[in-house]
């Protein structure tokens, strides 16, 4: 494929994900709300016990594979192929595998930021979508790595900015929920200021909805460019 074509595809992804936004929001905002919902249940932990300790069984056993589920509610919903409310729920009968990957992406990550940012970045393009392919195609642990790997080859300078625009609004844009202090003794406060409010109601509701889409978006791509079925068996391990 030539440079320009890749250009335009990659282009593609946030347009269309943008229509993909537009014409389902009845059925997106349950999900997104329910998503929400369940993630702020580990502020309400810090808040009630001041301290990340407790909270920690709640996101590894909930917040984890309901995020890594989410998944497949998003990419479901790019193919056209009944994306339903229970997706959200998709990882947990493939809960070790989908923590498995979730911890061992997070951790690659984070080691490679270490490393001068530069390897973080790209370990992460490299094996982002493994993610994906835990709930859509139930491969095992590093087949989803193995997938992710070959689905992203030759295409990393596209998905970056995808990756980045997520991460810029996900780190940049407030949330109403604000935790200060030591890890063992920390405060945690709502921020309802209406800016706040304003700015984390588009951010949860708008920006990274569509930001998902548009990963499904690229991620379904990649898969039907390498000649890819959207399912698989489920693996052993």
């Amino acid at each position: 494929m030539e440079e320009t074509e890749k250009d335009k595809l990659a282009l593609s992804w946030f347009t269309r994900a943008w229509d993909d936004y537009a014409a389902n929001l009845p059925l997106l905002l349950p999900v997104v709300l329910a998503q929400a919902a369940i993630s702020a249940g580990s502020f309400y932990i810090v808040a009630r016990q001041h301290s990340f300790l407790p909270a920690l069984p709640y996101m590894f056993f909930i917040v984890t594979p309901v995020t890594v589920g989410v998944n497949l509610f998003y990419i479901r919903l790019v193919r056209g192929s009944g994306a339903r409310f229970t997706d959200l729920f998709s990882a947990f009968p493939v809960y070790h595998r989908a923590l498995a990957v979730s911890l061992l992406l997070g951790a690659a990550t984070a080691a490679g930021l270490l490393l001068f940012i530069i390897p973080g970045i790209i370990i992460h393009l490299t094996y982002a979508f493994s993610e994906y392919a835990v709930v859509d195609r139930r491969t095992g642990v590093r087949e989803s790595f193995r997938l992710s790997s070959a689905i992203t080859l030759d295409w990393k300078t596209r998905l970056f900015p995808l990756f980045l625009a997520a991460a810029l609004i996900g780190a940049l844009v407030p949330d109403i929920y604000v935790v200060t202090g030591p890890f063992k003794s920390p405060s945690a406060t709502l921020d309802l200021k209406p800016w706040t409010v304003i700015a984390a109601a588009l951010k949860t509701l708008v920006f990274l909805p569509w930001l998902s889409l548009a990963v499904a978006r690229a991620y379904t791509c990649l898969l039907d460019l390498r000649g890819t079925a959207p399912v698989a068996e489920p693996a052993d391990d």
